[in-house]
C-alpha cells in the first residue's frame, strides 16, 4: 500500500512538472497577446489606420491652395465649446501659419452629432459657402453659442451680419439642398471613428480634441517631412 502511494505520489509531481513549463509558456503568449493589444490601442488613437481610403473632400469648404501637400481636415459640432474655443483661439493662428504659406489645404467637413437644430446651421453654413463666406458664418455661429437655439430667423440674422444675401440663404435651407450632404458626412465620420468633437484628420493622423497648439504643429511638420521624401 506504501509503495502504491509512493508511485501515486512520483507520477502526480511529475503530471505537475510537465504542466508548469505549459502555464509558463502560456502566461508569456498571454503576455505578448496583451502588450500587442496595449500598443495598438495607443498608437492608433492619434492616426488612422494606414491605408485607409481619403476623404472625399469635393465641394466642401477649404482655405488654401488646392494640391498642398498636406490636407488637413476639420470636423466640428457648432454646439460644442471645445470646437468654439478652437475655431476662436486657435484655427486662424494656424490658417495663417500653414495655410497661407501654401504647405496645408484646411477642410471643414459637414458634421454635427445628432442634434437636429444643430444639423440644420450646418447645412446654412453650406448655404453661406455658395456665397463664398463659410468661414465667416462659421466663426459667427461659434461666437453667438449658447446666445442663440439656431431657429431659422437666427440662422439668417447671422447671415445678414456677415453679408450674405440672406434670401439666397433661406431658399437653400427651404429646399434642403445640403441636407443629404450633411447626412452623409454624419454618417462618413461615424466611420472613420468619429464620436466626438472636435476631431481632425491630417493627411493620415488623426487628432482628437482641442489639444495644444503645439501638438497641431509638430503633426503637421511630421506630414510635411514625409510629402517631401
Amino acid at each position: 500500500m506504501t509503495k502504491r502511494r509512493s508511485v501515486q505520489r512520483r507520477q502526480a509531481l511529475e503530471n505537475e512538472s510537465s504542466r508548469t513549463p505549459m502555464l509558463i509558456i502560456g502566461g508569456i503568449i498571454a503576455g505578448i497577446v496583451i502588450l500587442g493589444l496595449a500598443a495598438y490601442l495607443i498608437l492608433g488613437q492619434g492616426s488612422t489606420a494606414q491605408g485607409s481610403e481619403p476623404l472625399d473632400v469635393t465641394g466642401l469648404p477649404f482655405k488654401g491652395e488646392a494640391d498642398a501637400p498636406v490636407t488637413m481636415i476639420e470636423f466640428s459640432d457648432y454646439g460644442c465649446s471645445h470646437c468654439r474655443d478652437y475655431v476662436l483661439e486657435k484655427s486662424e493662428q494656424l490658417i495663417d501659419g500653414f495655410v497661407e504659406t501654401g504647405q496645408v489645404k484646411y477642410v471643414v467637413y459637414p458634421y454635427y452629432l445628432g442634434n437636429p437644430l444643430i444639423g440644420r446651421a450646418t447645412e446654412a453654413a453650406l448655404c453661406a459657402n455658395d456665397q463664398g463666406k463659410f468661414f465667416e458664418y462659421q466663426r459667427t455661429l461659434f461666437q453667438k453659442q449658447g446666445q442663440i437655439q439656431y431657429s431659422p430667423e437666427e440662422l439668417t440674422q447671422v447671415a445678414s451680419e456677415v453679408g450674405l444675401d440672406t434670401e439666397a440663404l433661406n431658399q437653400c435651407l427651404a429646399n434642403g439642398t445640403y441636407r443629404d450632404r450633411v447626412e452623409q458626412g454624419r454618417l462618413t465620420a461615424v466611420q472613420r471613428g468619429v464620436n466626438s468633437t472636435p476631431t481632425f484628420f491630417v493627411n493620415n493622423q488623426r487628432i482628437e480634441g482641442n489639444v495644444a497648439y503645439d501638438q497641431f504643429v509638430t503633426v503637421i511638420n511630421q506630414e510635411l517631412q514625409l510629402a517631401q521624401n
